[in-house]
């Protein structure tokens, strides 16, 4: 068996984009380094830098996901988050406080897109993610 495939939902208007992501697992097959957003397919071309602003999310206790900047298959990959097991309440990280204008990737090479890493999945666990994002 596999890692699920997730359903998502996703819009961009102009550089700004909005991602629905949500994955069940059916087994205990972990995710390594699957696409959440893939810089590549952005929309009307901006494909160059992709800055993440706020990320929400929900786990089961079961559950626990990290979220990187893809250095192309690579170990460099660039950390964001990782969400706590256990945890069942609304997670959020929001990178556009205090000045701040995103997390940004800042390696060279690369694909630069989110990708995402469980760990400790069994049958039933669901990730549910919400990503505001912008592209240049």
């Amino acid at each position: 068996m596999a890692a699920p495939t997730p359903k998502t939902q996703q819009r961009q208007i102009g550089k700004q984009g909005f991602i629905m992501w949500n994955a069940v697992w059916a087994n205990g097959d972990n995710m390594t380094d699957v696409a959440v957003i893939d810089l590549s397919a952005a929309s009307e071309g901006h494909t160059n830098n992709l800055a993440i602003l706020k990320v929400e999310w929900l786990c089961t206790a079961g559950i626990e996901f990290t979220l990187e900047f893809d250095d192309d298959g690579g170990s460099d990959d660039e950390f964001i988050l990782t969400s706590t097991l256990g945890s069942v309440t609304w997670g959020k990280a929001c990178f556009t406080e205090y000045g701040c204008d995103g997390a940004h990737y800042l390696g060279s090479g690369g694909t630069g897109d989110l990708v995402i890493t469980t760990t400790s999945a069994a049958s039933a666990d669901e990730v549910t993610l919400m990503i505001y994002y912008r592209v240049d």
